[in-house]
């Protein structure tokens, strides 16, 4: 299993800083499985009245989406130290679908082409991917990972490398949205790809 992190920030004054950190989670890339038991409507949507999002805009979620922003928000909800720095409890981000467009963007292509890295098969980064969706972003960031089986162990893996938490916790924040795109290849390296994407519009 695989995850890594990046966080791009626009300044109004100086333009684009990107600055993306390789991270890597301790386990066996091999004997991944994908797996989700959670309960789902005849359409494989989440059901709202059962487990609310709150969303910026009116798609629906599936359910391994729902559960993943529940996760982040209960980890946002406590103050907690991602490496050496403390962050205190902060506000829940709600789900965007205009995200979610950036993050299955680059999931599909990493499943597509085989690779794992915040830089996609085009050579654009998450700045990119978010600006052709047409989301006007101040600060956006993102985090990736490969192998895992559950919402509950990507999120547990995130939270124990110290550039992904931060990304979890910054309050700067407000959006979020994921997708996961399992392998169609056995001749792949993972069996999934999942993409997280945060942001905060101007």
């Amino acid at each position: 299993m695989r995850i890594s992190r990046c966080i791009t920030i626009f300044l109004l004054t100086s333009g684009v800083l990107a600055g993306c950190g390789g991270g890597g989670s301790g386990g066996s890339d091999s004997g991944s499985t994908v797996s989700d038991a959670s309960e789902t409507t005849s359409s494989g949507k989440a059901t709202v009245a059962a487990n609310p999002v709150e969303m910026s805009a009116g798609c629906e979620v599936d359910q391994y989406q729902a559960d993943l922003i529940e996760l982040i928000n209960i980890a946002r909800s406590e103050a907690r130290m991602c490496g050496d720095d403390h962050y205190e409890a902060t506000a829940p981000v709600i789900y965007s679908c205009t995200l979610e467009g950036a993050a299955r963007t680059h999931s599909v292509d990493m499943e597509t082409h085989n690779f794992f890295s915040h830089t996609g098969s085009d050579g654009l980064t998450v700045g990119n991917r978010v600006t052709a969706t047409g989301y006007e972003w101040s600060i956006v960031g993102e985090n990736i990972a490969a192998g895992y089986d559950s919402p509950a162990s990507v999120t547990a893996g995130w939270l124990a490398s110290p550039g992904h938490c931060r990304n979890i916790m910054d309050p700067r924040f407000k959006e979020f949205a994921a997708v996961r795109i399992d392998s169609t290849s056995a001749s792949n390296d993972y069996s999934n790809y999942w993409t997280s994407v945060y942001g905060t519009p101007r």
